[in-house]
């Protein structure tokens, strides 16, 4: 596993941003406890990714924002404050950061040729996709959305929810899953999607705080 580069890319978005280096942290770990279990040992094996691939699609998902301009990046401002060019270019940022991501992932497979980098980067720029093709950025539909993308989704959107953030307070656990339960086979996978619920609710009613200390777990992940 490429410890330096991940360890390098990971601390550039704690420098950035706290916030997304916290979320990009749970999402990682989150998807480590899945891929742990026999539904995500399927999971693997149909995405034809790596426990290791996985884990660091997850902590890697935002690297793109490194990028943004601090204004956008730290705004408590909720979309309707927004004047209209404030939005617009908001939300080409919120459009453009998966490629971002996806182009800064591709240039560590440019300089090793390890499809390691790939695979992984082909599921991080497909985290914002959705099974209906109406997400971004390609606006990929069902099984031309790679797999770790769709599982990356539901991940993702749970872990955003679940959090507090500069404009709004987090919402509880059971009307989080409650509410991804609705986009089943619209904005999420069907089948992945109701496997990845259903874990989220079994690992929560075990340990409300699956995750424990976030920073500890990376460090372990990364010594691994």
């Amino acid at each position: 596993m490429y410890e330096n580069e991940i360890r390098q890319l990971i601390q550039q978005l704690a420098w950035t941003d706290d916030v997304t280096y916290y979320h990009s942290l749970r999402v990682a770990c989150l998807l480590a406890k899945f891929t742990e279990m026999p539904a995500g040992q399927k999971f693997l094996k149909q995405a034809w990714v790596t426990q290791s691939e996985c884990i660091t699609a997850g902590l890697l998902h935002e690297i793109g924002k490194v990028s943004w301009p601090r204004d956008y990046l730290f705004s408590s401002d909720r979309l309707a404050q927004m004047d209209d060019e404030t939005l617009t270019k908001f939300w080409t940022l919120k459009i453009q950061h998966p490629l971002l991501s996806e182009r800064m992932i591709l240039e560590l497979y440019a300089k090793s040729g390890n499809r390691f980098w790939e695979r992984i980067a082909r599921g991080v720029a497909a985290h914002h996709e959705s099974f209906d093709g109406s997400g971004y950025p390609y606006g990929l539909t069902g099984t031309e959305i790679p797999l770790l993308g769709r599982g990356l989704r539901v991940f993702d959107t749970y872990v955003a929810m679940s959090e507090y953030r500069r404009y709004r307070s987090h919402f509880e656990h059971e009307r989080v899953l409650k509410e991804m339960g609705y986009s089943l086979g619209c904005r999420f996978d069907a089948y992945w999607g109701r496997e990845i619920l259903a874990f989220l609710e079994s690992i929560y009613i075990e340990n409300g705080q699956p995750c424990g200390n976030l920073d500890q777990w990376l460090e372990e992940f990364l010594a691994g």
